[in-house]
């Protein structure tokens, strides 16, 4: 129920706003919190000077209305689920264009939801899967199934005694 620094960990992947590099794409960037005008200038004018054209057009921030009315421990896949203004504002950025959700490290099912309430795919797989598949065993079991080669080592280990054997 308590992170040390979660809103900051929410806002980790802030850096996917220089995707805008690339003439074909567009940010949406959902933000656990309001940025300031500081930070926000300061963000584009490093896009500028990386020779992005008209980055502010090209970058859009949306903040789940009513942040602070929020529990503390709620992550920003809910906060923006239970957000019918930031919903239908991101609804409208991205009708009508190839889009895709961008999930934290840990995606959840509540990430999965936002995917089907705005209709579009999500990069992650089943979270109750990939908790397993993004283990070194879990991914060794994919590239065998995939028959590429892996060093020689042990797998599916679940206790200390079946390790020393």
């Amino acid at each position: 129920m308590s992170m040390e620094k979660f809103l900051q960990r929410e806002n980790a992947q802030i850096a996917r706003l220089f995707a805008v590099r690339d003439p074909n794409v567009d940010v949406v960037y959902v933000s656990p919190f309001s940025l300031t005008n500081d930070v926000t200038g300061y963000y584009m004018k490093i896009l500028e000077i990386g020779e992005v054209d008209s980055p502010s057009s090209r970058v859009n921030i949306v903040v789940p209305e009513n942040t602070h009315r929020f529990p503390h421990h709620f992550s920003l896949a809910q906060m923006l689920i239970y957000s019918p203004k930031s919903i239908k504002r991101i609804k409208s950025l991205i009708k009508g264009r190839q889009t895709y959700i961008v999930p934290g490290m840990n995606p959840s099912n509540d990430d999965i939801k936002l995917s089907i309430m705005l209709q579009i795919p999500i990069l992650c797989g089943e979270p109750s899967k990939q908790a397993l598949y993004s283990t070194k065993s879990g991914a060794k079991k994919v590239f065998a199934l995939a028959d590429v080669p892996t060093p020689i080592s042990a797998i599916d280990i679940y206790d200390e005694q079946e390790f020393m054997l």
